[in-house]
C-alpha cells in the first residue's frame, strides 16, 4: 500500500483496515472523529471520501485504548446467624 500513504485511504482501505462496514467509516466522517476529503466532481452527488495519513494517525491516536483500570478487591460479606442454636 505504498500507494495509500502518498495519496490517502478511501472508505473501503479502511473497512477492510478497521474489520468494519463502509457506513461505520462514513459515520465518523460524518460527526467528526475522522477527518477525510471529498474528491467527488459533483458536490451535490454522492461524496467519495479520501483520509489523509496525518488524519488517520491522529484519530487511531485519539481512539487509542489505555492500560484497563485496576479492578477493585471486593470484601468478603460476613454471614450474620439470627438463629443461633
Amino acid at each position: 500500500m505504498p500507494d495509500a500513504l502518498e495519496s490517502g485511504f478511501t472508505v473501503a482501505d479502511l473497512a477492510r483496515r478497521y474489520r468494519v462496514s463502509p457506513d461505520k467509516i462514513r459515520a465518523w466522517i460524518r460527526v467528526g472523529e475522522l477527518c477525510a476529503i471529498n474528491t467527488s466532481t459533483a458536490l451535490c452527488g454522492k461524496p467519495r471520501f479520501v483520509v489523509t495519513a496525518d488524519a488517520l494517525v491522529a484519530f487511531e491516536q485519539r481512539r487509542h485504548a489505555g492500560s484497563p483500570p485496576k479492578a477493585k478487591r471486593r470484601r468478603k460479606a460476613q454471614q450474620i446467624d439470627f438463629y443461633p442454636d
